[in-house]
């Protein structure tokens, strides 16, 4: 029974220390501790679940899932507190055949732990501010884009991104997408891999499954 009431009183001393919400499409420069970035008008929701791209012998399948108040702590240097942050994420994986032949294969999606490390695809970022969008006529005006990093588990030094908009044409859920592949993070000097992800960059449209 003492067990039981440790454990509640720590989950409700955790859920306390998480009250100060902020969107996170507008979340503050200077935040106090403990802030919570949340998906306050679920902008991430619409995109959870599988889509589809395909053209020819070619297609490129995404699962998406939404994490919520995810916890991440590091020490502040200025003092020996330690800074205490929780965020709603989008995660995802995703399948990848070119000529037939499939080239990556991560899915399904599961939450498994730090998403940045574990999950091919991760993000929390919502804005309305032209970043590289993709084309989308479709879309209506002041529509929120995510952002999220896009790689392959098996090379972590390579780290693309996807930028993407979700929108309904004739009753078909859909999500254009711009996807880049260019970047190489800790690249060390005896590196010899790739230097691009394996899905090529371009502006992809995705139908829901």
């Amino acid at each position: 029974m003492k067990h039981i009431l440790l454990i509640l009183a720590i989950s409700f001393t955790l859920g306390c220390k998480a009250q100060n919400i902020y969107p996170i499409y507008e979340g503050p420069e200077d935040p106090p501790n403990n802030p919570y970035y949340k998906d306050v008008d679920n902008d991430f929701n619409p995109f959870i679940g599988e889509w589809k791209w395909e053209e020819g012998n070619n297609s490129l399948i995404l699962q998406f899932q939404k994490v919520e108040m995810y916890h991440k702590q590091y020490p502040n240097y200025n003092n020996s507190e330690t800074i205490h942050e929780y965020f709603d994420y989008l995660i995802g994986e995703y399948k990848y055949i070119e000529n037939s032949n499939v080239l990556v294969n991560t899915l399904p999606v599961n939450f498994s732990g730090n998403p940045t490390t574990t999950n091919a695809i991760s993000g929390w970022n919502i804005t309305t501010v032209d970043r590289g969008f993709p084309p989308c006529d479709e879309c209506t005006p002041n529509t929120r884009f995510i952002f999220l990093s896009f790689g392959e588990l098996e090379n972590p030094q390579l780290q693309g991104m996807i930028r993407m908009a979700h929108f309904i044409e004739n009753g078909v859920e859909k999500i254009r997408a711009r996807i880049t592949n260019t970047y190489i993070s800790n690249l060390t000097a005896d590196y010899t891999g790739p230097d691009a992800i394996k899905v090529p960059e371009g502006i992809y449209t995705f139908i829901k499954q």
